[in-house]
This record gives structure tokens, C-alpha cells and sequence, in this order.
């Protein structure tokens, strides 16, 4: 099992951002987390990565991230911020070889970064910044790889090349996203949060005019799209 929750629940001082979370994720599998602002899906992801110590059982790869902070050798993390300060004149080479000495250029190639090496990071558009800090995290080869609203600020172009390479990769990969859309058919299963797991299933089994109501509070628009898989149509704002 890639990641296993049971009865996780964790609260910033008297506000409750988890409670009573409990799920599994097989290996290989690629999972979207979908919820309103305050859902707490970003603090979902950091108690998998144990930088947050919930109440109840967390498991990655079969060991306790809390405890056990070897298991992160072999897990990726892209946050909605980067860690790379764009004060700092450095170019994508560089920024790259900090997460591993040896550059895999295939990977470099899937996300179109061959000719963007020698640049400063600081002087990419948004769309090919997030494509070095996805390279950066899959230099590491990672077996399980958490990204954090990926597609925020980034161009339609990237969009598209990001998703390429996500549906290829050999690794279990857990997405935070406002929009669904761009992945949606890449995935196998789709979790709605909003403090508490709404629903966790295919696309076409948790996207109804129930669950989303239950989600966000208002109706959203579904259609189901020429391969038969249900859409959501949503217009709030990423968070």
C-alpha cells in the first residue's frame, strides 16, 4: 500500500481543519484531492509527509512518516509555494542538480526543458518554472510524488505537458487541485475533502449534484464528456 490514513484528524489550535480521515492508496495509483478553500487538503498533505503529527494512523509505504523520516527518501513534494527564492540568481541547471547531482535529460525532454538549462530560473514564465520544479522533484525517482495545486498560474501549454508526464511516470502520485479538469481523465480515483472525506471514487461515482452540494455548499454543473466521463464545471477561485 502506497499511503494508508485511519482515523486521522488534526486541528490549528481550536479550528479543525481534519477530522476523522480514513483511506487507502494502492501503489501506482494516481488520486486528485478536490474541496473549497479551508478543506484542508494542503494540511492533508503534509500529515502524509509527517511535517504535521495528526492524531491517528498515518502509513507510507508501510512505514510511519512521523517516526520513520527515511521513508522520504522516496517521496516528492511540490508545494503551491516554491522553495526556490527567485531573489537568488539561479539557473535551472543548478536548481535542478540540488534535488539530484545526476540530471536525468529524459526527463528533461518529456517536460521540453533541454534548451532552458542555462537560464536563470528567476526569468521563466510561470508555466516552464512549475515544469522545472516537477523535473526537480522526479530527479529524485520518487515512488510516491504529493503535488500541491500544480496548475495554479500556469499556461494551458504547460498544463498539457505536465499532465503528459504525470500519466507516464512509474510512481503513486496524490494531486491537490482546484481544477480537475486538465488530469481528470489521467486518473483512477478522485477524493472530495471539506474537512471530512465526502467521497472517494471514479470520477463518474463521485462527482453528482449530492456530493458536490455536500463539498461546496452550492450546486456545480456536471457534464459528461464524449469518453463518458462526468466533469465538473465549477468558477470559484483556487484556494
Amino acid at each position: 500500500m502506497a499511503v494508508e490514513v485511519e482515523n486521522l484528524s488534526y486541528s490549528y489550535g481550536k479550528t479543525v481543519a481534519l477530522e476523522d480521515i480514513s483511506f487507502k492508496i494502492h501503489e501506482g495509483e494516481k488520486i486528485a484531492i478536490l474541496g473549497p478553500n479551508g478543506a484542508g487538503k494542503t494540511t492533508l498533505l503534509k500529515c502524509i509527509l509527517g511535517i504535521l503529527k495528526a492524531r491517528g494512523k498515518v502509513s507510507v509505504l508501510g512505514r510511519d512518516p512521523r517516526r520513520d523520516r527515511e521513508v522520504l527518501k522516496l517521496v516528492s513534494y511540490v508545494p503551491q509555494k516554491s522553495s526556490l527564492s527567485t531573489d537568488i540568481p539561479l539557473r535551472v541547471i543548478d536548481a535542478l542538480r540540488t534535488a539530484s547531482e545526476e540530471i536525468d535529460f529524459e526527463i528533461l525532454r518529456k517536460l521540453e526543458l533541454e534548451e532552458k538549462t542555462r537560464v536563470l530560473f528567476r526569468e521563466l514564465s510561470g508555466g516552464f518554472q512549475q515544469r522545472v520544479l516537477i523535473a526537480r522533484a522526479l530527479m529524485r525517482k520518487p515512488k510516491l510524488l504529493l503535488l500541491d495545486e500544480p496548475f495554479n498560474g500556469v499556461d494551458v501549454v504547460s498544463q498539457k505537458k505536465i499532465v503528459e508526464v504525470l500519466e507516464k511516470i512509474d510512481a503513486t502520485v496524490i494531486v491537490v487541485v482546484h481544477n480537475i479538469n486538465p488530469l481528470l481523465h489521467s486518473l483512477h480515483r478522485v477524493m472530495l475533502l471539506n474537512k471530512r472525506i465526502v467521497a472517494f471514487g471514479k470520477a463518474n461515482e463521485v462527482f453528482t449534484k449530492e456530493n458536490m452540494l455536500k463539498v461546496y455548499g452550492t450546486e456545480i454543473p456536471l457534464v459528461v464528456c464524449e469518453n463518458g466521463i462526468t466533469h465538473p464545471l465549477y468558477g470559484d477561485q483556487h484556494g
